[in-house]
């Protein structure tokens, strides 16, 4: 199952769009408490291999239409969010993989003086690959629901509950029926507030996922349940350090016996550091468990970490640059390229960007990125390199 770490409500916002906000337009004049904020962003990229492919790479120049809406309605000491977003994506090239992307958010926080609600929702139908083990324009449909409730014994110290719906679906692929499922996942935790803007927590969770169908293999279902004990630290630890990280171990039972097993570490979150004023460090780890569609393995294990730096040059311009990797190991043996090994996958991610706020409502900036992926199979390799240049306007 992929693993849902804790997160504050400045997710939200970055999942509906990228780049500092602008000022919202205020619209407390007709709702008291109604901030809204349109944005629309054109985006223009040159991929140098589209489908990521280890030979014969197809290059195409890529349009990009991003319209969206954020809306954020505050009462009291409550709020409810929401926000969506579509990519309209038109190849110049490659017509045939034109489409739509679509991104939707929701959040109702219900803050009361000794309880905390939260009621997140998220939605992505996209045709960025999931994970670092398909490749290229593939179609995946994600929805997300998690209720969280907080209940504060003292000003120091609350118990929560937790439970987590997560379903994913690859409607136009012919590997959706192998791992299509349902994640579910329930849990307790104990929270110490140590500091005034910070909790380090202890999360038990009790995890169920089901697939849509049997293992087109005969290799009987993928069902599993798992049993994980999570130790964390979220908030503002100190003025210059920030962390949403959570570390944890995890026993997943699969319900059919040809099925593997998995015992082992599990890892998630982010953690920020303010160097100066104008230099912030963020290192985002993971080490999980990721579906496969690789032949009969059930799952493999992906442990990875990527370093960004951004730096303030200018009062409106920002530099940011990222350099990650990572390894996945598979559960067992498969055959291909002519030989029968474990497989075992190596990549690098890598990247900038510059972005300058010619006024507060309009941004320009250029990215540059590079993914590259080694395997002990070679048909598993490739280099794909993307430049980009963007346009964004928000209100």
């Amino acid at each position: 199952m992929k693993r849902i770490g804790i997160v504050g409500a400045l997710m939200f916002a970055s999942m509906c769009f990228a780049g500092s906000a602008a000022a919202a337009l205020d619209l407390s004049e007709w709702v008291q408490g109604l901030k809204v904020s349109p944005f629309l962003s054109e985006r223009f990229e040159y991929d140098t291999n589209v489908f990521q492919a280890p030979s014969h790479s197809q290059s195409d120049e890529i349009f990009k239409t991003i319209p969206g809406l954020v809306a954020d309605y505050t009462f009291g000491s409550h709020s409810i969010s929401a926000g969506y977003r579509a990519e309209i994506l038109n190849y110049v090239n490659l017509t045939d993989q034109d489409t739509t992307n679509h991104f939707a958010a929701g959040l109702i926080r219900l803050d009361f003086p000794r309880t905390l609600i939260t009621v997140k929702e998220d939605f992505a139908r996209t045709n960025a690959p999931p994970g670092t083990e398909l490749t290229g324009p593939i179609v995946s449909s994600t929805n997300t629901l998690r209720p969280e409730v907080e209940y504060r014994l003292t000003p120091s110290f609350s118990l929560g509950l937790n439970y987590m719906w997560m379903h994913t679906t690859f409607p136009t692929q012919s590997i959706g029926g192998l791992i299509d499922r349902d994640d579910q996942l329930a849990g307790t935790s104990f929270f110490w507030r140590f500091v005034p803007k910070a909790q380090v927590y202890l999360n038990y969770s009790y995890g169920w996922t089901t697939f849509a169908q049997a293992s087109s293999d005969g290799g009987g279902n993928r069902n599993y349940t798992s049993n994980n004990v999570f130790v964390g630290v979220r908030g503002d630890v100190t003025s210059k350090l920030t962390s949403s990280i959570q570390v944890g171990y995890t026993i997943e039972n699969p319900e059919s016996s040809t099925q593997p097993s998995y015992s082992g570490l599990i890892v998630s979150g982010d953690t920020s550091y303010k160097v100066t004023d104008k230099l912030t460090l963020t290192l985002s780890t993971q080490r999980a468990r990721q579906e496969s569609t690789f032949g009969t393995n059930a799952f493999y294990i992906t442990t990875n970490g990527t370093l960004q730096a951004q730096y303030q040059v200018l009062p409106k311009l920002s530099l940011s640059a990222r350099l990650g990797g990572g390894l996945n190991d598979y559960s067992t043996k498969q055959q291909a390229d002519g030989m029968t090994d474990f497989r075992h996958d190596t990549f690098i991610l890598a990247g900038a960007t510059a972005d300058y706020d010619i006024q507060p409502w309009l941004r320009v900036g250029l990215e540059y990125s590079r993914t590259s992926r080694d395997s002990n199979f070679p048909s598993f390799r490739f280099v794909d390199d993307k430049v980009a240049g963007r346009v964004t306007l928000q209100f």
